[in-house]
């Protein structure tokens, strides 16, 4: 894959970038802590970094996208972009957990040989979460947890994400890596790992929970 579309809008972060030969070179992101915007800023983002790194959208070998869990309507809007450049040319996509996005960049800010918990704000006293080795491989699912008194008793470990703060009264052995976004270049290493690529007509975001909808 020598050429790779990274995009991320599964979180408040909306995030883009282009990677040649496994190397990042152009990336642009927006933050809006108040709300979401990525359905007027992706893509014009998206058209920045390829003239940033030189390319046209056929010259894309791949295109990765976060496919959730995370925000509902970012997930839409990031994936309904992926499918929207690969059609037309034939461009192969690829889905990234998100989860695994926010552990890479746990990765990248603290090295540590603490299990990685990467948490995505669910509303309410919700998260959605999952568990990493400290190399970045998984070691569970992703979970739609409620928050609990009882998760003071849960092992030490290193987390990132949106939903952190809300969990660190009830989890004294969590260690806090200050990160609470993933971007896109951290999609890098997932897809990859990414074997075969995603049939467009039946790609779908991974909401884990559908909306409105309580654990």
């Amino acid at each position: 894959m020598p050429a790779l579309l990274l995009i991320e809008t599964s979180s408040r972060l909306c995030s883009v970038a282009v990677a040649l030969d496994g190397v990042i070179v152009a990336e642009h992101e927006e933050l809006d802590p108040k709300g979401y915007r990525h359905a007027e800023a992706l893509n014009p983002m998206i058209q920045t970094v390829l003239s940033d790194a030189g390319l046209r959208v056929r010259d894309l070998s791949g295109i990765a996208a976060a496919q959730g869990p995370g925000s509902y309507t970012g997930l839409r809007i990031g994936l309904a972009a992926a499918k929207g450049l690969a059609l037309p040319w034939g461009i192969p996509c690829y889905g990234v957990d998100s989860l695994e996005l926010i552990a890479e960049a746990v990765r990248e800010a603290v090295p540590s040989e603490l299990p990685i918990w990467s948490a995505m704000d669910a509303r309410r006293s919700e998260v959605y979460s999952a568990w990493f080795h400290p190399d970045g491989q998984r070691s569970s699912a992703d979970l739609a947890e409620v928050i609990d008194p009882t998760w003071s008793t849960r092992p030490a470990g290193l987390a990132g994400g949106d939903g952190v703060e809300k969990v660190l009264e009830h989890w004294p052995q969590l260690h806090d890596s200050g990160v609470r976004y993933a971007r896109a270049r951290h999609a890098l290493a997932g897809a990859l790992r990414s074997s075969a690529a995603q049939h467009l007509a039946t790609w779908e975001p991974r909401y884990l929970k559908m909306f409105g909808q309580a654990l």
